[in-house]
């Protein structure tokens, strides 16, 4: 689906299974339930693991209320399966938007301004 946002792909990295969530420009809610429903299968696809989430928000320019809303439950559902949380944004909006998500659902979400910066 070209149009797709977020892009969402599983992939590993340091042999940690991962869930890279790529934004591009604003995040609607109709965006965040198309993307939640894919993240739902990707995780009942391997119920026995613990992933890893990033979040690359580079290119995201907003999200509507409604979205972040729908994330922040979403991660709440699907937390014990959640290993950790990465966000890749320079947007302080962005960041802030992740603090009340990590304050909201008592998950550490932890920032860099480039994928390379990622310790898994």
């Amino acid at each position: 689906m070209p149009d797709q946002n977020p892009k969402i792909e599983l992939c590993d990295k340091s042999g940690k299974t991962c869930l890279k969530f790529t934004f591009k420009g604003e995040l609607t809610e109709r965006d965040a339930i198309n993307a939640i429903d894919e993240w739902q299968t990707a995780f009942n696809s391997i119920p026995q693991e613990k992933i890893t989430l990033i979040w690359d928000c580079l290119e995201m320019t907003s999200y509507e209320s409604e979205a972040r809303i729908l994330w922040q439950d979403a991660i709440k559902r699907m937390k014990k399966q959640i290993d950790t949380i990465w966000l890749i944004s320079d947007s302080n909006i962005i960041k802030l938007g992740a603090r009340i998500i990590s304050i909201m659902t008592s998950l550490q979400i932890s920032a860099v301004d480039s994928e390379s910066k990622i310790i898994l």
